[in-house]
C-alpha cells in the first residue's frame, strides 16, 4: 500500500488538488529546464516566458500550503503525516524552477557562444535529467517506489559525473576564465535540479525522517 492509497476516499479534495499542483509544478519545471538548458548550451534562443512559469509555479506551492493549513486545522492528528509529505515536495518543485531561471542567467553571463568539447557531456548530462522530470512525476502520481529508486541511484551517477566535469574544468588552462565560470556554474546547477527531482522521489521511495537523504552518503554540507 503506497502512501496516498492511505487517504484515498478520505480528504479526497487535497489529493486531487495536491497531484494536479505537482503535475503542473513539474511540468513547468521541465519546460524551463529544457529552454534554460537549450539557450546555454544550444545557443537557442529563448522562447520560453521563465517568468511567467515561474509564477504559476510559486501560486500554486501558495495554493497548496494554504490548503493543508486548513486540513489541519480540521483534523491535525490525522492530517500532518501527509500535510508534512507535501510541504517537503512542493518546497522542492519550486526550487526547480528557481534552478532552471537562474541557468538561463547564466547564458547571458557568456561572452561567446556554447561550443566544441566542452559543451558535449553537459548536453548528455541535460539529457538524463529531462528524462527523469517524466520519471518523477511518474513514480509520485503512481507512489511506485520501483521508479522511485531507480531515480535516486540515477541521481547519484548524475552528480558524479557533473563533479567529475567541474574538477576537470578546473584543471584546465585551454578555457578563458568566461568561459570556466559559464560552465561551472552551468553544471552546478544542473546538479541542483537533478537533487530536487531525486528529493521528491524521495517521498515515495523512504519514510519521512529519510526523506532528502535516503541510503546513500551526503556531502558535507547535507546536499546529495
Amino acid at each position: 500500500m503506497g502512501l496516498f492509497d492511505l487517504f484515498k476516499g478520505n480528504q479526497v479534495a487535497l489529493i486531487d488538488q495536491a497531484f494536479d499542483d505537482v503535475k503542473v509544478m513539474l511540468k513547468n519545471g521541465h519546460e524551463m529546464f529544457a529552454a534554460a538548458t537549450a539557450r546555454l548550451l544550444e545557443n537557442e534562443i529563448l522562447d520560453a516566458d521563465l517568468e511567467a512559469l515561474d509564477h504559476e509555479i510559486n501560486a500554486r506551492e501558495q495554493r497548496l500550503r494554504s490548503a493543508v493549513m486548513e486540513h489541519l486545522v480540521v483534523n491535525p492528528a490525522r492530517e500532518l503525516y501527509l500535510s508534512l509529505i507535501l510541504i517537503s515536495i512542493v518546497h522542492e518543485a519550486e526550487r526547480i524552477g528557481d534552478y532552471a531561471k537562474s541557468i538561463s542567467e547564466v547564458s547571458e553571463l557568456a561572452d561567446g557562444p556554447r561550443l566544441g568539447p566542452l559543451v558535449v557531456p553537459l548536453r548528455d548530462i541535460r539529457d538524463g535529467i529531462l528524462q527523469n522530470f517524466a520519471r518523477t512525476r511518474e513514480g509520485f502520481i503512481e507512489d511506485d517506489e520501483v521508479i522511485a529508486r531507480q531515480l535516486l541511484t540515477d541521481h547519484v551517477r548524475l552528480k558524479a559525473r557533473l563533479n567529475q566535469y567541474i574538477a576537470a574544468l578546473a584543471a584546465r588552462t585551454d578555457i578563458t576564465p568566461n568561459e570556466a565560470v559559464v560552465y561551472a556554474l552551468g553544471a552546478r546547477m544542473m546538479s541542483r535540479v537533478s537533487s530536487h527531482l531525486a528529493n521528491i522521489a524521495s517521498t515515495v521511495a523512504y519514510p519521512f525522517e529519510k526523506i532528502r537523504r535516503g541510503p546513500h552518503d551526503l556531502d558535507a554540507d547535507g546536499e546529495r
